[in-house]
């Protein structure tokens, strides 16, 4: 599989251990640890098959519960069985297409038509009953966590390295461990996570970033 905009023609061969070789067949999509990744870095394939089964989950609900109140679909269900399929490896495939982002948010705002005495409200008023922020809230908080982990050392550091960059001059406001802003020419490079998270996190509170991390 090429990677990235440019598509080279050239064929790839594997040397066997008879010295013979053998030609590699062209892939555009390859499953990693869960994740389906295409050849232009979109996840759009992987968004739309995380949100299927999510969907699918929550109709296995709607067969099994007749009724379901607040406390049983919010705590028992939604966030145990279905949102753990949305969030799984958001770093890696972080939404930034207005479709992508509305297929996400839509697994969510199907589901909370499911509490019958909420079906009259609208989307906003009923996750306000039922205690939920939004997807687009939920996946931007995955990619704070990350960077708290990064940045405190909680991952190995051989495997972080270079990965966030720290500005060199914090004497302007903020907190002692600002990035710094990387150059990005294209839309996918300003949507990847090293790029993308160096705003929100420039504007987090410092009792936040700061926060000491105990048990770790």
């Amino acid at each position: 599989m090429t990677v990235g905009r440019s598509k080279l023609l050239s064929n790839y061969t594997m040397t066997q251990r008879d010295d013979s070789t053998k030609p590699l067949d062209k892939s555009r999509l390859e499953r990693d640890l869960s994740i389906m990744v295409d050849d232009g870095l979109a996840f759009s394939e992987h968004i739309h098959k995380s949100a299927n089964k999510a969907n699918g989950i929550m109709a296995v609900i709607r067969r099994t519960f007749t009724c379901l109140d607040c406390k049983c679909f919010s705590n028992m269900l939604f966030k145990s069985l279905v949102r753990p399929h949305i969030e799984y490896g958001v770093p890696v495939w972080f939404p930034y297409k207005v479709r992508d982002i509305y297929e996400v948010e839509n697994v969510q705002k199907r589901a909370t038509k499911q509490v019958r005495s909420l079906r009259h409200l609208n989307y906003k008023q009923r996750l306000i009953k039922l205690n939920l922020p939004t997807m687009k809230y939920r996946l931007h908080r995955g990619d704070m966590i990350e960077v708290f982990k990064i940045l405190h050392g909680i991952y190995d550091r051989d495997i972080t390295e270079g990965i966030l960059q720290l500005a060199q001059n914090i004497r302007t406001r903020g907190h002692a461990l600002k990035l710094t802003t990387q150059s990005s020419r294209l839309e996918l490079r300003r949507n990847c996570f090293s790029v993308r998270v160096v705003k929100p996190c420039n504007s987090t509170r410092s009792s936040c970033v700061l926060a000491k991390c105990e048990g770790v």
